[in-house]
């Protein structure tokens, strides 16, 4: 799944906040953690976890 905005192409990478403003956002980010931690990828979804914590995004 790719998580990128039209943006993200001219203006860099999105953001954790940038994903979970929109529709569903918040949704694909749990997936996306989910699907990280089942390739091993731990560090990266701790990464997102912590900045979902970080804008109190975690319990949503």
């Amino acid at each position: 799944m790719e998580l990128l905005s039209a943006r993200a192409s001219t203006e860099g990478p999105v953001s954790v906040a940038d994903i979970a403003a929109q529709s569903g956002g918040i949704q694909a980010l749990h997936r996306r953690v989910y699907e990280l931690r089942s390739m091993g990828m731990n560090f990266a979804a701790i990464a997102i976890e912590n900045e979902m914590t970080a804008l109190d995004l975690s319990k949503r």
